[in-house]
């Protein structure tokens, strides 16, 4: 495999916090694509004894769902309010919980049904989901690839990501014990490695086990079972709905 070194330029995000106490109670119905069958969401509190933050609060009024009050099987780690990412640096500031749009939320929950019936005691974390532009603006900036290059991994924050609207949310699985599942690469990999668009070629060259595959398949189809599609150059990432049509019927989150 051909790999590619990048410089990073690192930008820190700052963020103004304000203290505000709130308990989100939300219900939710989601509904099996596949089948037509309809399962209620059961009514889930999420318990906020924390300050929101200003992007965090930016999200609600976004009309955004905090994905832990449809299901609280689903485990959040965010990548981006915290330095463990490519750039190094928390983006995010404090965000508590993964927000996402209504519709998206929905099929993220049924998701995590759909997997927990088939394995006992596994969960999807997330490792991001609704996006600020101002967010995606500082990683476009931070991110010194030539024009061409950088669109491929980077969406243009004039063009306005799936992220930018909660529409889209980047996953992998944790099994029984809480252990990652082994999908070959980690979160925010830019090889080819990284991309199911290579994976046959990867497969045959040994760069990626059939377990680490399977295990992709898995994540896959349990995300397209709830309505999701997926990007073809990141494994973790999926999409609920076209651009066109978030850009026409979701409000951006800015």
């Amino acid at each position: 495999m051909r790999n590619k070194s990048f410089v990073l330029a690192l930008v820190i995000w700052g963020s103004c916090q304000k203290p505000q106490t709130v308990r989100v109670t939300e219900t939710g119905t989601v509904t099996e694509t596949e089948t037509g069958t309809e399962v209620d969401a059961e009514d889930t509190e999420v318990d906020r004894s924390e300050p929101l933050s200003e992007t965090e609060k930016s999200m609600i009024t976004a009309g955004l769902v905090d994905v832990r009050s449809l299901n609280p099987d689903i485990s959040i780690e965010l990548r981006y309010s915290d330095t463990n990412n490519f750039l190094h640096t928390n983006i995010y500031g404090t965000v508590h919980g993964a927000y996402l749009e209504k519709n998206c939320a929905d099929k993220l929950a049924l998701a995590q049904r759909l997997l927990g019936t088939e394995y006992h005691g596994y969960s999807l974390l997330v490792w991001d989901a609704a996006r600020p532009v101002r967010c995606q603006q500082t990683m476009w900036d931070a991110v010194d690839f030539p024009f061409e290059e950088r669109v491929k991994y980077v969406s243009n924050p004039k063009n306005r990501s799936l992220h930018n609207f909660g529409c889209a949310v980047d996953v992998t699985i944790l099994d029984s014990s809480g252990i990652e599942l082994d999908m070959g690469t980690g979160f925010d990999d830019f090889d080819t490695l990284a991309q199911p668009e290579y994976e046959t070629r990867c497969l045959l060259s040994g760069s990626l086990s059939n377990l680490q595959y399977q295990n992709r398949i898995l994540l896959r189809r349990i995300m397209r079972r709830a309505g999701f599609s997926q990007l073809p150059r990141e494994w973790w990432h999926f999409n609920c709905c076209r651009r066109e049509y978030a850009v026409e019927h979701y409000k951006l989150v800015e």
